[in-house]
């Protein structure tokens, strides 16, 4: 039987030390979503966008520009043509996530197909339908046959940066600096790439590593050492030492050392993300 959440409003929090905006809901916490639905998995939102009943129920993280779909509702996030209906979960998210209208955002909440008709409550008194008990109801397609047909109901959005990075001391992309120039500034980065563990596919001599919990970032400027931070963050946990973990991508914000013709990113924060449509996962030598 499921049990009744404890009903917390949204927070929207901006830290001053960081040019990210993180709004969350703490109505559902990452151990309740993940009990229910596992952990959140990157997926692409075209894939969503087109093939939205291969990932019905599953908690899911995406990537796209957030526009108000209905105001006072439903929000959207859209990458080209591709877009997918975001149903804020908890009393006031609408709001927090509105703000953000217009921002290249990371979303991470549960997909679900509209129905033909409207959604009914399973129970008196009791949010959600028997399937999805809590969540938001979803209007049906032929009440709303204008919204997309896939939805999210987003527990967490979050600005990736692309917005504030306009702004004076925002961090840059690695890929507009390249390696040699962000190691000899000293500024703050965001770098993109494949998660490559503990050197498992041999991308870096393996004397190069200086500490133990080092791990390497295959990015398209070239693999680098991250140290000073785990390959782990809300939401989820990479293993260094399973090769089936170098699949994923992660965003990983901190500033480049140069040590000899090896750099390494000393990283201050760490983001799961989908795979970026123009990159294509290197294998690892056999």
């Amino acid at each position: 039987m499921t049990q009744a959440l404890p009903a917390v409003l949204l927070g929207a929090l901006l830290a001053p030390q960081d040019t990210q905006v993180h709004v969350t809901t703490p109505l559902v916490t990452n151990d309740s979503i993940e009990r229910q639905y596992g952990r959140p998995q990157p997926v692409e939102l075209s894939s969503l966008a087109y093939n939205g009943t291969d990932y019905e129920r599953r908690n899911v993280l995406t990537r796209g520009v957030l526009d108000v779909l209905v105001p006072g509702r439903y929000l959207s996030v859209r990458e080209g043509a591709a877009t997918v209906m975001i149903v804020p979960y908890g009393p006031g998210a609408y709001n927090g996530m509105a703000e953000m209208a217009g921002l290249d955002v990371e979303v991470a909440g549960i997909v679900r197909m509209r129905h033909q008709q409207d959604d009914s409550p399973c129970h008196r008194g009791i949010p959600g339908t028997c399937d999805y008990p809590w969540l938001p109801l979803l209007p049906g397609q032929q009440s709303e046959p204008l919204l997309p047909v896939v939805t999210i109901t987003a527990y967490r959005v979050t600005d990736r940066g692309t917005g504030m990075d306009r702004r004076p001391g925002g961090a840059r992309a690695l890929a507009d600096t390249g390696l040699d120039a962000a190691a000899a500034d000293g500024k703050p980065v965001r770098a993109v790439g494949q998660f490559r563990g503990a050197n498992l596919c041999r991308d870096l001599p393996a004397a190069t590593r200086r500490d133990p919990a080092d791990w390497v970032l295959l990015t398209p400027e070239g693999a680098v050492w991250v140290t000073g931070r785990r390959p782990e963050g809300k939401g989820f946990r990479l293993d260094a030492s399973y090769l089936a973990d170098t699949a994923r991508w992660l965003e990983v914000s901190g500033r480049v050392e140069a040590a000899g013709e090896v750099r390494y990113l000393r990283a201050s924060r760490v983001a799961l993300v989908p795979r970026p449509p123009e990159s294509e996962p290197a294998p690892c030598p056999h």
